[in-house]
């Protein structure tokens, strides 16, 4: 039968390499050198396959579009009414010799002399143009002004320089004329005081008499618009017609053929060969060469994500007792290469930064949370996936590796906030050196790329030294999301100036001695097992605060005979005996103080006995003639301590009460009480479920004998009857058991 822990480990495992794949197998697939870097690696095709060669495509369609005919058309509006005016120009003159008799407007238009007026007679019969004057108007208005047409300046000179055959001339019934030959008049000849030569030789092609062609010349000039204009529709459907029609281009890529060599500056060619062999291969590769891949990095990351949570689940009970923990990890390290292969997609040319800032990140989260070997652990695997989807060698990973150890060694002990920008600096030296020992193994020309080089170096320092202010900016969320407390938070908790440590100072002086003895015995103990000094310091000294409620109830408070629990049932002293550590956890939620310093406060007695209450309300009972007391009643709430530090701060507690009551503490009498107390609270259980080995607890015991007999030492006696010990009178062991908490 499957434990449900496991159960939940395995999905939150499964889940995290589902999204780990997909996205090392998508980087993977994904380009990720940019244009003018020099590569490290040489990069062949994996298959045959064609593609548009677009550039040769493009020049075939350009080509055929200048070959299209630029089209022209007539201007029928103009050309309508110059046909109009020659066909009544020998109506309008008939019987007319001299010019002043016509009217003002026909001399303007046909600029009309006596010899031309006179040659005009014979063109008309009763009133009406000959034949032969009718077909000399269609053929100058149909044809030769076709041939000869009349151009706008910016269309003549177009005209000008445009192949013969790439010149056509849509005609009213929609079928083409192609070529259109002739030679055109710009209409800025007309301007001049003589008629341009091919107009007027257009004019007498048509058959004129040459004594009416300045008259017929004159009145083309007179109309002064372009009798063929360009018809840019037309044009341009039968441009794109030409370039549609042309078929594409294709390149030849065969197997194994070198898209780029170790060394190369990566030019925008090769760049886009490697995207279309990597679309080909994606879309038509067969599928062995496709899925083989992605299922062995499927399965390179399995026994990655096995190892991961099976050492972080069994070396850290924190996570092993609380699955979210567990998915915090993974979900940190799935964001993190998230971040990192959407930056070596997007912008390739920072693909240092985008490895090793989520990377570094990762490490001091990590190191933050738990210790140093988990983050080194961690750090390990990430760099070994980054490595993967990045598509890089050896190399790559042991630098990361480095920036990793860089970082882990100088955080030891995180309890000030230089102590992450001294990390950060170390780092970004050992990273940016670690640049360059990279480059000179895989670069062949690395003086060519000295400024890809410098690049990368200041990339690498950039993101260790920002990876540092960062985590600074954010260290309340990061302690908030994955619930620990730094040394930097416990550093400033320490601080006797602290608000709720000056209310314990002046409400209960003699808790907050009692404390700060704590402490010192703890943080003794806490070294000798290698366990967490600081963070036992504190707890110790903010684990009575709850006395502060009733400070005289408790009997280092007191002043010598006066002890409020003689007026008190041995029931109601419990009650207030007790709830000095219900009181302690509501202070500290109420003053916000971590979790992990509540938990010694809520767990410092356990589920121990208050014995001298205990024995005295069964004698009570016994003398009452009632039933037997049951212990239970008489015992604190818990919880038992969940850590070494809460154990050790529980035996830390007791002793500096149980020695502070004993008038002449002797060193053996010290060390017979530690070893009595220590039995006493592992045979009642309250070590079940801190972790802590027998090997640790007499490692703790000595320590404490050491510490204590240190404090308690004895005074040389004075003949003089000076005083010979600056200890507390004498008071019952018990009592003070009980009562000091």
């Amino acid at each position: 039968m499957l434990r449900p822990e496991f159960i939940r480990t395995a999905c939150i495992i499964f889940a995290f390499l589902v999204v780990l794949s997909l996205l090392v197998t998508r980087s993977r697939e994904m380009v990720l050198v940019p244009v003018g870097q020099y590569v490290s690696s040489t990069r062949l095709n994996r298959l045959d396959f064609q593609v548009e060669d677009v550039k040769q495509t493009e020049d075939q369609r350009e080509a055929a579009r200048r070959a299209s005919p630029r089209v022209y058309v007539a201007n029928q509006e103009a050309l309508g009414r110059l046909e109009s005016s020659l066909m009544g120009l020998p109506t309008a003159v008939a019987g007319k010799t001299d010019p002043t008799e016509l009217a003002a407007e026909l001399q303007a238009q046909f600029q009309l002399d006596a010899q031309s007026l006179a040659a005009l007679q014979d063109m008309s019969a009763d009133g009406e143009p000959t034949t032969q004057w009718i077909q000399w108007v269609q053929r100058l208005v149909d044809t030769e002004l076709s041939q000869a047409p009349l151009l706008e300046t910016q269309e003549f000179q177009v005209y000008s320089v445009t192949p013969v055959l790439s010149r056509a001339l849509l005609l009213p019934d929609g079928s083409m004329q192609k070529p259109l030959r002739g030679e055109a008049i710009s209409m800025e000849e007309l301007d001049g005081e003589e008629f341009p030569t091919r107009l007027t030789q257009a004019v007498g092609s048509s058959g004129f008499p040459e004594s009416v062609v300045p008259t017929i010349a004159g009145r083309i000039v007179s109309e002064n618009q372009p009798t063929l204009k360009l018809d840019s529709q037309m044009t341009d459907e039968l441009r794109e017609q030409a370039a549609t029609a042309v078929a594409p281009a294709m390149k030849e890529h065969l197997k194994g053929q070198i898209i780029w060599k170790r060394g190369d500056q990566l030019t925008p060619e090769m760049y886009q060969s490697a995207l279309q062999e990597a679309v080909f291969f994606s879309e038509t590769g067969g599928f062995a060469s496709r899925w083989l891949p992605r299922a062995g990095i499927v399965f390179l990351l399995a026994i990655l994500a096995v190892f991961m949570a099976a050492y972080a689940v069994s070396a850290h009970d924190r996570i092993a007792r609380n699955s979210m923990r567990l998915v915090a990890l993974c979900f940190l390290m799935v964001a993190m290469m998230a971040v990192t292969v959407w930056i070596a997609a997007e912008a390739p040319a920072f693909l240092y930064a985008a490895a090793i800032a989520p990377l570094l990140f990762t490490v001091v989260v990590v190191r933050l949370a738990y210790d140093q070997r988990l983050a080194v652990f961690l750090g390990g695997i990430q760099a070994a996936i980054a490595t993967m989807a990045l598509q890089e060698d050896i190399g790559w990973f042991i630098l990361m590796m480095a920036g990793v150890g860089a970082m882990i060694a100088q955080l030891t002990e995180v309890r000030q906030r230089n102590s992450l920008i001294r990390a950060s600096l170390v780092t970004a030296f050992v990273m940016g050196l670690g640049c360059i020992v990279l480059n000179m193994i895989e670069l062949p020309a690395i003086f060519d790329a000295w400024a890809q080089i410098v690049l990368q170096v200041i990339q690498s320092a950039a993101a260790s030294l920002g990876v540092g202010f960062l985590v600074l900016g954010i260290l309340p969320s990061i302690e908030t999301v994955f619930g620990i407390t730094t040394g930097m938070t416990l550093a400033e908790l320490r601080d006797p100036r602290r608000p709720l440590l000056q209310q314990l100072q002046q409400h209960a002086p003699g808790t907050y001695n009692h404390s700060l003895q704590v402490a010192h015995i703890a943080e003794a103990a806490a070294d000798a097992i290698g366990a967490d000094s600081l963070l036992i310091y504190v707890g110790a000294l903010y684990h009575d605060i709850g006395k502060m409620n009733k400070p005289m109830y408790f009997v280092e408070n007191q002043q010598p005979g006066d002890n409020l629990h003689d007026k008190l049932s041995p029931a109601m002293s419990l009650l207030v005996i007790i709830g000095h550590v219900k009181d302690g956890v509501e202070l500290a939620k109420e003053y916000n103080l971590p979790r992990e310093i509540i938990h010694f406060i809520e767990s410092h007695h356990g589920s121990t006995l208050v014995e001298y209450f205990y024995h005295a309300e069964r004698q009570k009972a016994e003398d009452e003639g009632r039933d037997a007391v049951d212990e239970i009643e008489f015992r604190y709430p818990g919880p038992r301590p969940r850590s070494k530090e809460a154990a050790i701060l529980m035996l830390s507690d007791c002793v500096e009460s149980a020695t502070r009551a004993m008038a002449d503490p002797k060193p053996a009498q010290i060390e017979n009480l530690v070893r009595e107390l220590a039995r006493k609270r592992l045979m009642d259980n309250q070590f079940d479920e801190c972790g802590l080995t027998f090997r640790e607890l007499d490692a703790i015991q000595v320590a404490i004998i050491a510490r204590v007999t240190a404090i308690y030492h004895g005074r040389i006696a004075y003949p003089d009857g000076g005083e010979e010990s600056d200890l507390p009178e004498d008071e019952s062991e018990a009592v003070e058991t009980a009562t000091a908490g």
